[in-house]
C-alpha cells in the first residue's frame, strides 16, 4: 500500500499505552536529586516536565511516589536515558525512555489506569 503525498513517514514508536497523570517525581543525572514533575507516564517512559535543559541520551534514575488505593505510598525508581528534550513556555520537557524496571511501577499505573496494565 502507498502512502498519499505528505502523509508521515515516522511510525508510531511508543511500546505501550501511556497515561496522562502528574505525579510527584524525582531524577538524578549524577549524585544529586532534583524536583519534576512525571507526565504520560507507560512501563517503558515518561515525561518529565523539569527546571532544567537535559542532553539528550543521557542516563538518569527516575523515582515516582504516588497513593495506592489505600492511601499507603507507591515508590518506583527506575533508571532511563533521555530520548527528546524541548522548552515549553517556562519549562522543559523531556522524554525518557525505561531502561529497567520496577514491579511498583506497575502498580502506579494500575492505579492510574481503569485496570490491570499488562506487563
Amino acid at each position: 500500500m502507498t502512502s498519499s503525498p505528505g502523509a508521515s513517514s515516522r511510525a508510531n514508536r511508543r511500546l505501550s499505552a501511556r497515561f496522562a497523570c502528574r505525579l510527584t517525581v524525582s531524577y538524578s543525572v549524577g549524585a544529586e536529586w532534583h524536583p519534576a514533575t512525571g507526565m504520560d507516564l507507560s512501563s517503558t517512559g515518561c515525561r518529565l516536565r523539569l527546571g532544567e535543559d537535559l542532553v539528550r541520551g543521557v542516563g538518569l534514575r527516575v523515582r515516582f511516589e504516588h497513593a495506592g488505593p489505600d492511601g499507603t505510598p507507591l515508590l518506583a525508581e527506575l533508571g532511563g536515558d533521555v530520548i527528546w528534550t524541548r522548552l515549553e513556555g517556562l519549562s522543559y520537557q523531556a522524554g525518557v525512555q525505561f531502561t529497567s524496571d520496577d514491579a511498583h511501577l506497575h502498580q502506579i499505573l494500575e492505579t492510574l489506569g481503569s485496570g490491570p496494565v499488562p506487563s
